[in-house]
């Protein structure tokens, strides 16, 4: 929604609640966005994309996943047969450490798969039934049983707006899955060692 018309909701609202001698719980849109972005996720600010590097950090460090995470791949057996039970178990995350351990600079190092996930919400108050598309984040390295009940593996890091189609839109060769790809690519640019986060 354009900034324009959040102050202009805010603006409706206040004038309902002159009657109550009351106010809005914000003065325009600067205050709202003020507020949004110093609104703490566990001990990560906001800041409307959250940094998704810090985010990763505060996962590989949290105590409470003790036994919890694998920092290596491993195979695990059961009677015998190969269980598949987290990811860090399965062939691709061998064959990337496998890749990463070809650089003699990357020793010691760990590997940290990134999984990105998305699933569409239907927002109407005050939007027109824009449908957003909020975005989470966890690592491969923390086993299943502890993303499946989150546990704070399982973070959101920000919502990709996805424009209702208009006439004019539908001329032009961008499609809703293209839009909501140049917004992950924002993600996934900001998981780049070399980038600020």
């Amino acid at each position: 929604m354009p900034g324009s018309n959040i102050n202009e909701l805010l603006s409706l609202w206040a004038a309902t609640l002159l009657k109550h001698n009351d106010t809005p719980p914000f003065q325009n849109r600067d205050d709202l966005y003020h507020m949004i972005d110093s609104t703490l996720l566990g001990d990560v600010k906001w800041e409307s994309f959250t940094r998704p590097r810090t985010v990763i950090r505060n996962i590989l460090g949290n105590p409470d996943f003790d036994g919890e995470i694998d920092y290596a791949p491993l195979r695990e057996y059961f009677d015998g047969e190969r269980r598949l039970k987290n990811f860090m178990g399965g062939d691709w995350a061998w064959r990337q450490a496998d890749e990463i351990a070809k650089d003699p600079a990357a020793a010691g190092a760990t590997f940290v798969p990134i999984i990105l996930g998305s699933d569409k919400t239907t927002v109407s108050v005050a939007t027109g039934q824009n449908e957003y598309y909020p975005l989470y984040t966890s690592i491969g390295n923390v086993h299943n049983n502890v993303r499946h009940v989150h546990r704070n593996a399982v973070a959101l890091i920000g919502f990709l707006a996805i424009p209702k189609p208009t006439v004019n839109m539908l001329m032009m060769p961008v499609s809703e899955s293209s839009v909501g790809s140049c917004s992950i690519h924002h993600y996934h640019e900001s998981y780049n060692p070399s980038s600020q986060g």
